[in-house]
């Protein structure tokens, strides 16, 4: 009991920063660059619905695309978004259509496909924040269906999306090729993706990584911001310098 509580307030703590330090800023990215233009967004690793409430904050004619392999919280999506414009899929997202072990996290906005670094000083880090061992970080691990982005965009027949953001915890590289494999014909005008700067996985990609297979495909970084805690950053992709700011 003691350590949900701790958690539900760590949780808390987080989202406020959050709100504070990093979503106001995307906001004003967003709408600079789009107005107040309804959006067509694909949102991987939708938690418990943080970018959906954002995305229908700047306009909630906006239809989302919204990813999550965890039950649990699937089920917490599917009570709290009804509405036409918003789909919902208990897939996760990779870069080969299979079943994959996904690692169910205590704090589960940092659950993942990928394996902890057991000797990360970062993980250490939080897991004494958390009041756990190491160790107990994941909770559990069971296996999800996996989907890629290009066999996505096909089966839907969409052409345009606005927005793409990726938040896997680790796994962005996989979903990002995922997406490029052959054919690829969809105009993604932002790819907006997660990048941590620590220790905390046992095959952690580089940004140099990141950064080289998005040019290769014709993407150039145009923005990135800081999250409101850690050592985070999003950063923002588009193969148009008008969305530049």
């Amino acid at each position: 009991m003691l350590q949900r509580i701790r958690i539900s307030v760590i949780r808390w703590i987080i989202a406020q920063f959050e709100v504070f330090l990093f979503e106001r800023k995307v906001a004003s990215f967003y709408r600079q660059i789009f107005k107040r233009n309804p959006l067509t967004v694909l949102d991987i690793g939708a938690n418990r619905g943080q970018t959906i409430d954002f995305f229908l904050n700047l306009n909630p004619d906006s239809t989302i695309y919204s990813f999550e392999p965890n039950p649990s919280l699937f089920a917490i999506l599917k009570e709290n978004y009804s509405q036409n414009n918003i789909h919902l899929f208990q897939k996760g997202v990779s870069n080969i259509e299979e079943k994959k072990t996904f690692y169910e996290n205590i704090l589960d906005e940092s659950s993942t496909f990928e394996e902890l670094n057991q000797n990360s000083e970062y993980l250490k880090l939080k897991s004494s924040i958390l009041g756990v061992k190491p160790k107990d970080i994941i909770k559990k691990s069971y296996e999800v269906d996996v989907t890629t982005l290009n066999q996505f965009l096909m089966e839907s027949s969409l052409k345009t999306v606005n927005v793409l953001k990726i938040d896997t915890e680790g796994h962005e590289f996989e979903c990002l090729e995922g997406l490029f494999m052959s054919p690829y014909d969809a105009k993604i005008d932002i790819i907006q993706f997660e990048m941590h700067f620590d220790d905390m996985y046992l095959r952690a990609r580089t940004y140099n990584e990141m950064k080289e297979l998005l040019n290769q495909n014709g993407y150039k970084e145009i923005k990135k911001i800081k999250h409101g805690f850690g050592d985070f950053y999003d950063y923002f992709y588009s193969k148009s310098c008008e969305y530049e700011i």
